[in-house]
Formats: C-alpha cells, structure tokens, sequence
C-alpha cells in the first residue's frame, strides 16, 4: 500500500504498554512502562512519509539501576520526526539537531545528580556518540519500542490470505553481541468479524548471530570452560489490521535464555486509542 496526499495530517493516538523481567547470574530485576503516543503524517515527498511522533504521560514502575537512565533520558525523544525506509520501517530521524539540543541540556543535569554513580561516564559518553551519529540512532531505533510496532514494515508488504512471508528483526543490545538477528515468518488470516491480522514468528538468524562472543563472556564470568552458552529464543508479533497505515492493536513478546546465567522477558502491547 502507499500513502496518498489525502492522509496528510492525520493523527492517531496510541496506549503503549511494555513489561520487562530480567534475570542474570542470580541477579533478577523488573520494569514497567506506560506511555502516550500522538503519531501523525505530516508530509509525503518522492513517495517517502514522513511522521510526527510525541510521547506523552510517560511512567515507569523502576528507577534504580540501569532502568534510571531510561526514565531519565526519554525527554529528549519526546517528539521524533522521522521517515520510513524502503521497507515500511523507521528510515531517517529528521529533527536531529533539536534532539541534540534537548541532550546538551539535560547531560549536565544528569552528571550532577549522579556524580557518584559509578558508571555514568559510560553512559553519558554512549549516548552522545550515538547522537553524533545519525544513521546509528536510527539503526538503535528501528528495532526498539515503540517504533518497531507503529512502523513493522508489513503494512507495505503484499501479503496474500494464509501466505508465509519471511521478513527481518533484530534484538538490541545483547551481552557481548551488538544485536540478536532475528528471520521471521509472516501470516495474514482474516479474522470472523472481516478484519484482518499479522501474525509474526521469529527465530535466531544463526549465520549472523555472534555466540561465540556470548560464550566467551559467559565463560569468563562463569570461570568454567564447560557451562551453557547457548542462546534459546521464543519471539512472536501479532498486528490486529484497522485502515492503513494503523494497526487497531499490536504486540511483541519475546523471551530470550541461556539456562543457568540469563533470562530476558519482554512483552510490548500498543493500542489505538
């Protein structure tokens, strides 16, 4: 499908919920997210959409730990303007000077209330080379939540009634690995009320996946030569089909485990409000 110049200026809000549970060598942590999203077309050049996209009442259930530096850094992607690539997927971020702006006046805030944390250097210095790096924020975005169930890339696939499709994700952010690829299979069924739905199911993209990384690390940390390091993945999207480009209802579960040292439990649910 593709957009048309009649849907220029349409809006849609969004409920965004997300639950978190990680467990990793005995250490177990928890967190929940509630947020807002206002997301609008607000222009289409070359057939290329551009969208508007501002979070709003943002809430989290955890402030310790890592799980800080979400809450306090999601300010600076309060509003985003972006593009889709060629894939339905978020392409380029457009607004990124004003993002930059937002973070030089929040980076010193941060350093002063946590100036005796033991790791902020590394985060304050990974998210400004991030930001200095445009193509890498939205490689660090397209997979992430919220962006990856308003912009899955399906919509603009022409997907046949009971067809399987194959299509791509990836799970940021993985111990020693940058990312978990994902290769996915991709369903439309119609629904008994005449809607439609996607339903997504994925698995590790073992060609790229970089275990040996993750075995080293786990067995550096273990000191035992022979321990488990093999990933095991569960990944499942499912996308309830309203007018284009909005899905009424999405979600992404995600359940990721190496027996012994980690378990990783992710549950995203998006809804037009």
């Amino acid at each position: 499908m593709e957009f048309s110049t009649e849907d220029i200026g349409k809006k849609r809000k969004f409920a965004f919920l997300r639950e978190e549970r990680y467990r990793f060598q005995g250490l177990a942590n928890e967190n929940y997210v509630e947020m807002g999203l206002e997301v609008g077309l607000i222009s289409i050049n070359n057939a290329i959409p551009t969208f508007r996209i501002n979070i709003f009442n943002y809430k989290q259930s955890n402030a310790e730990g890592a799980y800080k530096w979400v809450g306090d850094v999601h300010e600076i992607r309060n509003e985003l303007i972006c593009t889709l690539n060629d894939k339905g997927q978020l392409g380029s971020i457009l607004n990124i000077d004003e993002i930059r702006k937002k973070w030089e006046k929040t980076k010193p805030v941060l350093l002063k209330r946590y100036k005796t944390e033991q790791y902020k250097d590394i985060f304050i210095t990974g998210i400004s080379e991030i930001l200095e790096d445009p193509v890498r924020l939205a490689d660090s975005l397209r997979f992430a939540q919220p962006y990856l169930l308003l912009f899955p890339g399906i919509h603009s696939r022409l997907l046949k009634k009971d067809e399987i499709l194959n299509g791509y994700r990836e799970l940021p952010n993985f111990l020693a690995a940058k990312m978990v690829p994902i290769t996915t299979d991709e369903k439309l069924t119609e629904l008994p009320d005449g809607k439609y739905q996607i339903d997504v199911s994925g698995k590790i993209d073992e060609e790229n996946f970089e275990q040996d990384k993750v075995t080293g690390m786990i067995r550096i940390l273990k000191n035992r030569p022979r321990v488990p390091t093999k990933l095991d993945l569960g990944y499942i999207e499912r996308y309830r089909l309203d007018e284009w480009p909005w899905a009424e209802q999405s979600m992404c579960m995600s359940i990721a485990e190496i027996p012994g040292t980690l378990y990783r439990e992710e549950k995203n649910i998006l809804k037009a409000i």
